[in-house]
């Protein structure tokens, strides 16, 4: 267990520095993987094909690939380690918190983080004490709590990535060491939060951060902090939206439904998943009388059979699952699109066709997913169908994802409904 003084004399600007240089380290290798292959994999795959040609092509790629799974590797590390940076600075405001508070009653925090008071002089006094020394207590042993449970999330993802340097699969750097330290970084940030405590010292927590921080923490950990007695009404509130839909429903599903079976099979379930979460956040269906479902300007579920072979061509409008008719539909009725440095959980990501590599036509957007987080440093987690992750790194997952399909565009958009 970390002790209270650990905490006191921390330096997460060290932990931050240390985070920024594996992240540059990581696009060094991302880059230095794209120049192989652009410089080196393909002229030498377009001008000299002959065996020999054929093996220095080969000892090419296998280079890239190495500096590929680098770049996942080292990126999991700079995820770890940003995590470790928000739970040192938020845990330190909090004891700053209980430091004040603790001043404020008269109360003495020892270095073992005991929070005692002066002798009482009689019953009454001693009763009057005591929640005021719950309450420095409680945010003491919060602080220590969070960076535990940081410390040795870190320890263990630190040492999962120490034995796994050889990998050299980009897919298996990917999947599995980077998707996990990803989820790594969530369950820190989740730590960070007073869940199960009293309304009192949730209060007090919240106090304790700085306005940034507050930030921070609604764009990481909305449906924590929307369901948690002790943030103020209007910080919940807004976390929900404007009354359209429910914000923190929508991620909720997402992260509950993730891996889960749709009502409808339509194969590629990406879009069907997204609608499936406004549907339950609240979205109310645009209808249409007369066409229904074939109806280019509704977004609706028409009569289903349980057949998916007939259900997916005739119960649902194509804005329903389909991402280009979605997403064209969405900014139709109310919605926008924003910029990455101005998104928020809840609203919805894009993949549309840049440039060639792929069998889908250029300019066409042929993928949808759920903005679920956004880290402190700005870092997009996203929730997806189809296939099937949770909380995965928009900046991690890109690249594979440009190597495979080609230059892509992404888009997000923030839906904003107005036909009610």
């Amino acid at each position: 267990m970390v002790a209270y003084p650990g905490i006191d004399h921390a330096r997460p600007g060290l932990w931050h520095t240390a985070s920024e240089e594996w992240h540059h380290l990581a696009k060094y290798g991302l880059d230095a993987a794209k120049d192989l292959r652009e410089y080196g994999t393909k002229p030498l795959a377009d001008n000299w094909t002959d065996a020999v040609g054929a093996a220095a092509k080969d000892d090419f790629e296998k280079l890239a690939n190495q500096l590929e799974a680098a770049y996942d590797i080292l990126l999991a590390v700079h995820m770890v380690a940003d995590g470790m940076t928000t739970t040192i600075e938020t845990a330190r405001s909090t004891l700053r918190e209980a430091v004040e508070l603790a001043g404020r009653y008269g109360l003495t925090i020892a270095d073992d983080g005991t929070v005692t008071a002066p002798p009482p002089h009689n019953r009454m006094e001693a009763e009057e004490i005591g929640p005021y020394r719950t309450q420095v207590q409680d945010l003491v042993d919060q602080a220590i709590e969070q960076v535990t449970t940081a410390d040795e999330l870190a320890a263990a993802e630190f040492q999962r990535l120490a034995n796994q340097t050889d990998v050299t699969d980009p897919e298996k750097a990917l999947n599995d060491l980077q998707t996990h330290a990803s989820q790594t970084e969530m369950k820190m940030l989740a730590a960070d939060i007073p869940v199960g405590k009293s309304p009192t010292t949730v209060a007090n927590w919240w106090n304790g951060l700085t306005p940034e921080q507050r930030r921070q923490m609604q764009l990481a950990e909305p449906v924590a902090l929307a369901e948690l007695d002790g943030i103020p009404a209007d910080v919940r509130k807004d976390l929900r939206g404007n009354g359209k839909y429910d914000r923190v429903e929508m991620v909720k599903y997402a992260l509950d439904n993730w891996d889960k079976d749709d009502p409808t099979d339509f194969g590629n379930n990406c879009t069907n998943f997204v609608s499936n979460a406004l549907h339950h956040a609240g979205m109310k269906e645009k209808t249409s009388f007369w066409e229904g479902t074939s109806d280019d300007d509704s977004w609706m579920i028409g009569n289903r059979t349980g057949i998916d072979s007939v259900d997916k061509r005739l119960a649902y409008s194509d804005s329903w699952a389909a991402a280009e008719n979605q997403q064209n539909f969405m900014l139709k009725h109310g919605g926008e699109e924003v910029p990455r440095t101005g998104v928020k959980p809840g609203d919805i990501l894009y993949y549309e066709q840049q440039g060639p590599g792929s069998s889908n036509e250029q300019g066409n957007t042929h993928h949808a997913a759920i903005v679920t987080a956004v880290m402190p440093d700005g870092e997009i987690k996203y929730t997806q169908h189809s296939d099937a992750k949770q909380n995965v790194s928009l900046e991690g997952r890109l690249p594979a994802t440009e190597k495979g399909e080609g230059q892509q565009n992404v888009r997000i958009v923030r839906p904003d409904p107005d036909w009610y």
